[in-house]
């Protein structure tokens, strides 16, 4: 009997001491968490959902997430105890100007069963312990049939943004923009346009649009008119943002809104030639708009910048993959004559000129220097 308590103090020495630095560095990881640290507790608006969970139940969590739901009723559903008592609400509100009311940006329900839900604008996520998956799933599948409203305001964009390692899904509305786009821009344009607007239009399709040019040249005044003849949803992308598209938060936001548009500004360092720039993010715009998950994501990419064409690594280039792209250049002296007499100005032309000369003719500082570079221009390439 002796020698059998003896082997069994052996082995679990052993298996204590080989066990020893993984635990010494989980204990020393929940000590730190558990910690009065403000800057760990919150993210740079509202609390930290992990380390919040972890602070009162001692333990990590399991997460569940789901977007494109209507969070207002979301949060009536889990008010009425449905998936456990709400023992705690917190919440981080705002003035909403256009409608004069207080509204929530950001909630967290924390439920009697180690549950903690979080819900944002079009998003939410569930906390829960590991021995509550059935409950999460429960939960997820009831939150999946109230999905978020269709777009209803013909001016609109979706912000999507990285904070804290979380991606954020804001919808705001941008300044409506009536164009005529045979007045705002020059003659060759009109063929680009009606191309880009038949394609992004058709249902569960795929490609690249690049848009480019010096500033002032109305990139960003088009992008608002064409957003306002679109019905799929648009998803505006930072650069930042943009580096990240294949992280698997990313990917999963994206399965759950297909057949949308991203809409990618000062895309640079995402779309550079591989070939000159280990910061280039080529690989993963092609993965999603050509590769084996666009076929899964249907999802269309409009990337506006202010470099030369011949800046694009050639990939992004290719036909079948593109579906058109356009150098915004100044206006003739006639076209800009027009637009100058339609603004009711009184400005004397005699050169070409951007639109944003013309619209800001007492502006006086002085335009961009542009440098010449060999390499594509003007074209647009069509599928059947």
């Amino acid at each position: 009997m002796s020698t059998l308590i003896s082997i069994v103090i052996i082995v679990f020495t052993i298996l204590l001491s080989r066990n020893k630095t993984t635990w010494w560095k989980y204990n020393r990881r929940i000590s730190k968490i558990k910690s009065n640290n403000s800057d760990q507790f919150f993210d740079q608006y509202f609390i930290e959902p992990k380390t919040f969970y972890i602070k009162i139940f001692n333990t990590v969590p399991c997460v569940a997430y789901i977007s494109n739901v209507n969070i207002n009723k979301l949060f009536d559903l889990v008010n009425t105890n449905k998936y456990g008592k709400v023992l705690e609400v917190f919440q981080r509100i705002y003035h909403d100007w256009d409608n004069d009311t207080i509204r929530f940006s950001k909630t967290l329900f924390v439920l009697e069963n180690k549950v903690v839900i979080r819900m944002m604008d079009e998003w939410s996520d569930i906390y829960f312990d590991s021995s509550n998956y059935d409950l999460a799933t429960s939960i997820l599948t009831e939150f999946k049939t109230y999905k978020a409203p269709e777009k209803e305001k013909d001016y609109e964009i979706n912000i999507i943004s990285l904070n804290n390692n979380s991606l954020d899904l804001k919808t705001l509305s941008i300044k409506p923009t009536t164009l005529d786009i045979n007045l705002y821009y020059n003659d060759d344009f009109k063929t680009i346009d009606a191309v880009i607007k038949e394609r992004l239009t058709k249902g569960n399709d795929k490609g690249i649009v690049l848009l480019h040019g010096l500033p002032g040249t109305g990139k960003t005044t088009y992008l608002r008119h064409l957003i306002g003849n679109l019905k799929k949803k648009v998803m505006f992308v930072s650069p930042s943002v943009a580096g990240n598209l294949m992280n698997p938060e990313f990917i999963d936001l994206l399965l759950d809104n297909p057949n949308s548009v991203l809409v990618i500004e000062d895309a640079e360092n995402i779309i550079k030639d591989r070939r000159y720039s280990s910061e280039s993010s080529v690989s993963n715009l092609l993965n999603i708009s050509d590769g084996l998950l666009s076929d899964c994501l249907n999802v269309q990419i409009v990337c506006t910048f202010n470099s030369e064409l011949s800046f694009v690594d050639n990939a992004l280039l290719r036909k079948g993959r593109l579906i058109a792209r356009y150098e915004f250049g100044k206006l003739s002296v006639d076209k800009a004559r027009k637009l100058n007499d339609h603004l009711g100005l009184k400005t004397i032309i005699n050169k070409p000129m951007t639109l944003a000369e013309i619209t800001n003719p007492d502006d006086i500082n002085p335009e961009p220097v542009k440098t010449n570079v060999i390499g594509f221009r003007r074209e647009v390439l069509m599928e059947n």
